[in-house]
């Protein structure tokens, strides 16, 4: 699960999946059920991204997990890693954390 912005600061727009979590474009891609505290009230909530966040968040996820997973460390890309390089890939090529790659 790629970690997503606290409720407290988003719009209820963006709490109910009908734009993107971080930027409040039309949202692409589902980032899975969440259960956060909502108005002092735990609630369920189902986060979406566009594709360019997704993949920017992912690729910043991606360069943080290679460096603490053990498979990772020594090449061997855990399928947790090959998820992430995934979903980074929505991105346009060239761009940002990809053109590393």
């Amino acid at each position: 699960m790629l970690p997503v912005p606290k409720t407290a600061g988003l719009a209820s727009d963006q709490i109910s999946g009908t734009v993107c979590v971080w930027c409040e474009k039309a949202p692409e891609v589902a980032l899975g059920p969440r259960v956060s505290v909502i108005g002092d009230i735990l609630c369920r909530w189902w986060p979406r991204a566009c594709k360019p966040c997704a993949g920017r968040e992912a690729a910043r996820v991606h360069g943080i997990h290679i460096t603490t997973c053990a498979r990772c460390t020594h090449r061997e890309y855990c399928p947790d890693s090959r998820a992430l390089v995934d979903l980074a890939s929505t991105r346009p090529y060239g761009s940002g954390a990809m053109a590393a790659w």
